[in-house]
């Protein structure tokens, strides 16, 4: 009861702000359109209007409260509402102004469809480019019809319709692999081919007019570039203000020069190489089960991040054939091995990673044994000991990428640890890890299928053969000869 009670609530807030966003947006529209700034001087239409812009404005939140269950789980509905509501009040201001003092075709629904598809999900960037279209038509049919019958037009019905199918596009752009680069000229060709379908409404509107061909024309090609701008720009603002971590950054992050992974590279550089290995099955397999690549490479860079604080206790990072195990009791080498996982979370929460990043991290062995150190142990004692001692004290995986980290982190390390004979081998290997972690039960709070493991068991078969391939024997070779 009372948590209903507190849903009410919230969602009565959310309406209230949108209803007051909602009527500034529409008290600017208007006296851009009527070009009178004099705030009340069309209070009649404020109410009524914004009345209208607010049903159409609430269908919205209902759609992301209710059927938006595609987002990064970590975009919460607040955040979601402050990128979409934002972003159509400052395409529909922008389309006002244009249209009042420009052009009727200059309309820049497309940065809407641009920003939210980037930042949330391809539904959403669709569904909040019609919620915009709905809002301009209500606010400038109206305004014009009420206030200046004389102006009024269906120019702004081609315009919405023309940009409407832009949007459709760059929706399919963005769906694809894509750069900045890419998709900021992917957008201005886009633009340019629509370009004459502004041209050709003109044709049925205004007749073979060479002006109004060329003016509706040269809007909607402004409309367009404008679009471009305003997604450049805001993108890195709104990616920073609301923590948003798109492919953009994501990417970045993953790159060499990236601070904290020249710091893994300088202190754990064995460490750092097994990450990349890992990193490459584990985007194999995220592409393969259709989870952001993006996201999959950047927790498998980070998932060992922790061993930087204590780089000597772990075997890829040794040298001169000295193990300082030798020299401690197994219990204590136990806390320097799982130790990692907790350092890790510190580190990439001090350096302020996204949750998925840290989650993997964390859960990457699950609380799984490390059986090395409980096998030594058991060996230098009669009792039969509780290897709850020799566990990581750490979270079974609970995403898909923890769990693919899990899988491909054993993978690589028993792989080149000892080198399989032939593919049977190989998948046997893989198949053991699989298997053991699922009797563990490690997978039982991640959303991984049945299907899904088949898939990633096929994919590092497939991907340790190219990452392990022998080399030629120069020398053998020069022998030969």
């Amino acid at each position: 009861m009372k948590s209903s009670a507190k849903n009410i609530w919230i969602t009565t807030a959310y309406l209230a702000v949108i209803f007051v966003m909602t009527f500034l947006m529409t008290v600017f529209s208007v006296a851009c359109i009527a070009k009178d700034f004099s705030v009340f001087s069309y209070y009649k239409v404020y109410l009524p209007l914004t009345l209208m812009v607010f049903g159409i404005m609430t269908t919205l939140y209902f759609y992301i409260v209710k059927f938006d269950k595609n987002s990064n789980e970590h975009i919460s509905v607040l955040k979601r509402c402050l990128i979409c509501y934002s972003m159509v009040f400052i395409a529909v201001v922008v389309s006002c102004v244009l249209y009042s003092y420009f052009s009727s075709n200059a309309i820049v629904i497309s940065s809407v469809t641009m920003m939210v598809t980037v930042l949330i999900n391809k539904k959403m960037g669709i569904f909040s480019s019609f919620v915009t279209m709905g809002v301009l038509l209500a606010i400038v049919m109206t305004s014009t019809y009420v206030l200046d019958i004389e102006r009024y037009n269906l120019d702004m019905v081609g315009g919405l319709l023309i940009s409407v199918i832009m949007s459709m596009f760059m929706v399919f752009l963005v769906g694809g692999e894509y750069s900045r680069l890419r998709l900021t000229w992917g957008t201005i060709l886009i633009g340019l081919a629509t370009t004459p379908l502004s041209g050709l409404y003109a044709i049925f509107s205004h007749g073979l007019s060479i002006s109004a061909v060329g003016d509706a024309m040269f809007g909607r090609l402004i409309g367009s570039m404008l679009s471009v701008a305003i997604f450049i720009v805001f993108l890195p603002l709104y990616e920073t203000m609301f923590a948003v971590w798109t492919n953009f950054k994501l990417a970045e992050v993953c790159s060499p020069s990236q601070p904290l992974l020249k710091e893994l590279k300088q202190k754990a550089p064995g460490t750092y190489n097994h990450s990349v290995s890992v990193a490459n099955l584990v985007e194999s397999c995220a592409i393969a089960i259709d989870i952001n690549p993006y996201m999959a490479r950047a927790c498998a860079y980070f998932h060992d991040v922790g061993k930087m604080n204590h780089p000597e206790y772990f075997t890829e990072n040794q040298k001169d054939g000295r193990n300082p195990h030798d020299d401690l009791i197994p219990e204590v080498s136990v806390n320097m091995i799982t130790g990692h996982v907790k350092d890790g979370v510190t580190i990439l929460k001090a350096n302020h990673m996204p949750e998925t990043i840290i989650k993997a991290a964390y859960e990457h062995h699950g609380d799984s044994t490390v059986s090395y150190f409980y096998i030594k142990a058991q060996s230098i004692t009669e009792e039969q000991l509780n290897n709850y001692t020799y566990r990581y004290n750490a979270r079974k995986p609970t995403t898909k990428y923890s769990a693919l980290i899990m899988i491909c982190d054993m993978c690589e390390a028993i792989v080149r640890a000892k080198p399989p004979e032939d593919y049977d081998q190989l998948r046997a290997i893989v198949t053991n890890v699989i298997d053991s972690k699922l009797k563990e039960g490690q997978f039982d709070d991640c959303e991984l299928t049945v299907k899904d493991f088949a898939i990633v068991k096929d994919t590092i078969c497939e991907i340790i053969p190219s990452i392990m391939h022998k080399r030629i024997d120069y020398d053998k070779a020069r022998e030969r000869r």
